[in-house]
């Protein structure tokens, strides 16, 4: 089986040192995890045995012989392919799955100007089939979930007789039912002797499906384990560089307990189902469920950017309605969505933009905005936060995943916020950050309403004070009391249990 080995790979930017000295061996057949905090080095790693950097320090091996990599098309003849995050960006949204599949035969058809459809979807059938993949090789991408788009961009890599396979937080927006598809392909895989280099934020995964873990630290390799060596409480030491504190902020009694929220049958079409629910100030409501189950479209109600078909969202004792996210914004009810670069961010512009953008007339006069006092309320946002670098004119599409979520979190930091709605506010950020959204999460419950989404049930479990349940657009079940049982809330969330006793008798009432 192939070997992939690199020695002392290093990549130096002005004033920067990306990577220094890093040693990696990618074995066929076996998983190797790459973890580290962002910042860590995994991108540059991962652009360096890619050929993204036409130069870098150190050398890289195949079986043995000394090996090239300066650009792409050098990773693809070695069988070096990477699925990405972010899988949109590779795929043709309008083309259909076969044509996705062999875009490659596309570009370049075997017979002139021509390409025969039907052999096309013959051999995509194919492809789909040994990797036991049920799709219709004719629907068009654009209909297919994200699970299925990257089972999709794996099929395609494998097509091409990739050998080293790099997965790059895979299962970042997946379900707990995906993430065990995917992980079956994975074991399959590994036994035609494909070699993957998985990285990933999740250590639970971690210690579930790879062979050897490496961690970065400040461009360093810091730490290896394999199977056997691996311990969470030294892998999370070793990504930090400090003995991990504990991940969850400790829960204070509730002396005082405000209703703020409640939602009465709420109903959208047939993806929320007679939802109903109170959140009070002083304690964080936490909702979990699979993915698909309706969290997200309940908060999307929630801050305006979808309308209900019935039912009343009552704030303050008072029925409110939303036309648009402005309106709920106005009223105090503040969102950090689940997709931050597309709805949480304007990418391409400064902290400062992106923190006072909701609310530039309080920075302006006579409709010219005052940069003095942007600056002002951003740099104290800056220091609450710990931003890193503390720049307020730092293009944000440049900072890491951690440092863009508290951007996110930070232009509501110092409103007077009613309700602070999070949908699946840690994906894609290192364990140091998560603690960071978890402390704000806990601290802003002092004076809003909190509601914290998330498809990771250890995280709700860990932080919430209250948990919901969600399962086909319906809450299934209901637990207020520590701590909670969380096979029966997995048991609630994947169908097996239909409902709680305590949630249906609720119901009832």
């Amino acid at each position: 089986m192939a070997v992939l080995k690199a020695s002392g790979l290093g990549k130096v930017f002005p004033g920067v040192v990306a990577l220094d000295g890093v040693d990696l061996e990618l074995r066929g057949g076996y998983v190797h995890a790459l973890i580290g905090a962002n910042g860590a080095g995994k991108s540059t790693l991962i652009k360096i045995l890619t050929g993204y950097y036409p130069s870098y320090e150190g050398r890289i091996e195949l079986n043995g012989q000394l090996i090239s990599i300066h650009k792409p098309s050098d990773a693809f003849r070695y069988g070096i392919e990477v699925v990405h995050q972010e899988v949109d960006t590779t795929l043709i949204p309008y083309l259909s799955i076969a044509e996705n599949l062999l875009i490659e035969k596309l570009a370049t058809p075997a017979e002139g100007f021509f390409v025969r459809k039907r052999e096309l979807h013959r051999q995509a059938r194919q492809i789909l089939q040994t990797l036991q993949l049920d799709m219709d090789v004719d629907q068009p991408v654009a209909d297919l979930s994200l699970p299925q788009k990257q089972l999709l961009v794996i099929a395609r890599a494998i097509s091409r007789n990739a050998s080293f396979l790099i997965l790059d937080e895979p299962t970042a927006s997946l379900g707990v039912s995906d993430v065990e598809r995917l992980f079956t392909m994975i074991r399959k895989l590994k036994q035609r002797g494909v070699s993957f280099l998985y990285v990933s934020h999740r250590l639970t995964e971690i210690q579930e499906i790879a062979d050897d873990i490496t961690i970065l630290r400040g461009g360093k390799k810091v730490a290896y384990f394999n199977r056997e060596t691996f311990e969470m409480s030294k892998a999370i030491e070793a990504m930090l560089g400090a003995q991990p504190g504990k991940l969850f902020p400790t829960r204070m009694p509730i002396t005082e307990r405000e209703l703020v929220l409640e939602v009465r049958n709420l109903g959208w079409g047939k993806r929320l189902k007679n939802i109903s629910f109170q959140a009070f100030r002083g304690e964080v409501l936490g909702i979990t469920g699979l993915t698909g189950a309706g969290k997200t479209e309940l908060l999307n109600i929630l801050a305006g950017c979808e309308k209900a078909d019935h039912g009343d969202i009552i704030l303050d004792g008072k029925v409110v309605h939303f036309r648009q996210p402005k309106d709920a914004i106005r009223h105090g009810i503040f969102l950090i969505p689940e997709d931050r670069r597309h709805r949480g961010l304007w990418i391409e512009h400064s902290i400062r933009t992106n923190v006072t953008l909701p609310f530039i007339r309080d920075f302006s006069y006579l409709s010219f905005v005052l940069p003095f006092k942007e600056i002002s309320h951003v740099l104290q946002i800056i220091n609450r936060l710990k931003l890193v670098p503390p720049n307020p004119e730092m293009t944000v599409k440049n900072l890491s995943g951690g440092n863009q979520q508290k951007v996110v979190i930070g232009k509501w930091l110092l409103q007077k916020g009613r309700v602070v709605l999070f949908d699946e506010a840690t994906q894609g950020i290192d364990i140091g950050a998560k603690q960071e959204v978890y402390v704000l999460a806990r601290e802003l419950a002092h004076t809003s309403a909190v509601i914290f989404s998330s498809s990771d049930v250890d995280e709700v479990l860990g932080l919430a004070d209250h948990v919901l349940v969600m399962r086909d657009g319906q809450i299934v079940g209901e637990f207020d009391t520590q701590p909670i049982d969380r096979q029966q809330v997995m048991e609630l969330a994947t169908g097996a249990v239909r409902t709680t006793t305590a949630y249906t008798t609720a119901q009832e009432e």
